[in-house]
């Protein structure tokens, strides 16, 4: 974020403070409850959000190192992204040619080779079949034609980007817009480093995840012993890039800092920066760290979601007194978001698949809600698919 802009922010964030509100959409917007329990509305996004748009499947921290490498779930679609010898980050249908089994089932690693378990087929770090064991079995096999099926993909902005449908076209620009683009560069991703990473199957719709990111109405009480003392209950500002958005909180030290020189004014760290990358990933600026949550829904109709966590932090860390700083900021992020919001869209599912209630409002301060969610209909109405 240029100074220009920051200034704005912080004018912004400033004024909301001063009059006790908060960024507001028009009016209460009512979505329905089959959004999130309906089988074809599920199989519509999956065809469409998960295979037709760019999607971050990892951060360049996460493959840092040439054979490093990270699978993901992206619904139905099992997907390798893997740094090759030659420095280039690669997606891969994690598939193997033979008979289709995985290739690897670690979610993340290091390895100069991929090898099939069923059959030992075996690949190098770009794709290329290097071996199939038997080979007078499969004379004739063309080797050079059987690597395995590589997606579109593009590192940018310190994130590498896939389009999940072999020969598609991958054209990030037009996905993220010019003034969405930098700002996501903004944050400098690539010169950070991961700390850590999770990867779990969670039994709530891939929406919900994301839901629980776009408002801070929620931290005075779903969060009131945890992280909520440490913000400005129910203060938030929105702006919008077309699909995409970004959503500030208001920290306790925001007010202190707003009152200072001018000259001394900053967002850092008195503010977190919630970006949503549309469709399914959370890119947040948390005071001196990184944080990224991306959410895939589970396969078939099941109405679960595969989520991938992670920390990134700017340096690695090279004294016991770093580690346990980030060891206990990881701990307090997760604990936070496993037993406070997961736990709570868990129920929000379950009681949603009753189908007692017909649908949910969301408040004309829960704006940046209402943004993601017309985005997913929008998008779909366009498209012309799902119910």
């Amino acid at each position: 974020m240029d100074a220009t802009a920051e200034q704005q922010l912080i004018a912004e964030l400033t004024d909301l403070i001063e009059r006790r509100t908060t960024a507001m959409a028009p009016e209460v917007r009512y979505e329905p409850a089959r959004s999130y329990t309906d089988p074809g509305r599920h199989a519509a996004e999956r065809a469409l959000l998960f295979r037709e748009y760019p999607l971050p499947v990892a951060t360049s921290a996460e493959v840092r190192d040439p054979g490093a490498f990270t699978t993901s779930q992206i619904g139905d679609l099992p997907v390798l992204t893997v740094r090759g010898d030659d420095g280039v980050a690669r997606c891969l249908v994690n598939v193997c040619r033979h008979r289709g089994n995985v290739v690897c089932a670690e979610p993340s690693g290091n390895r100069r080779t991929f090898s099939c378990e069923y059959h030992a087929w075996s690949y190098d770090r770009a794709g290329r079949l290097r071996s199939t064991v038997d080979r007078e079995g499969f004379t004739g096999l063309d080797r050079d034609a059987h690597g395995l099926v590589e997606l579109p993909t593009e590192e940018r902005h310190g994130i590498v980007w896939t389009l999940p449908t072999p020969g598609g076209a991958l054209d990030l620009t037009a996905h993220l817009g010019e003034a969405f683009g930098s700002e996501i560069a903004d944050l400098d991703l690539a010169s950070f480093t991961l700390w850590d990473r999770v990867v779990m199957s969670q039994p709530f719709d891939w929406k919900c995840g994301v839901d629980t990111f776009l408002e801070v109405f929620h931290l005075a009480y779903l969060h009131k012993k945890t992280v909520g003392p440490y913000f400005v209950g129910n203060v938030g500002a929105y702006t919008g890039y077309g699909l995409h958005h970004r959503y500030s909180a208001v920290r306790n030290s925001f007010i202190e800092m707003a009152a200072g020189p001018a000259e001394e004014r900053t967002v850092y760290p008195h503010s977190s920066l919630v970006h949503l990358v549309f469709p399914n990933t959370i890119l947040t600026w948390q005071m001196d760290h990184i944080e990224m949550w991306r959410f895939y829904p589970g396969t078939g109709g099941d109405g679960t979601c595969t989520v991938e966590g992670l920390m990134l932090v700017p340096e690695p860390a090279t004294t016991d007194s770093a580690r346990r700083h980030w060891e206990r900021n990881w701990r307090i992020l997760l604990d936070t978001i496993l037993d406070e919001d997961f736990a709570t869209m868990e129920r929000v599912q379950r009681n949603l698949r009753t189908g007692a209630v017909p649908e949910l409002a969301f408040g004309r301060n829960e704006i940046a809600l209402q943004h993601f969610h017309e985005g997913v209909h929008a998008e779909l109405r366009r498209n012309g698919v799902g119910p």
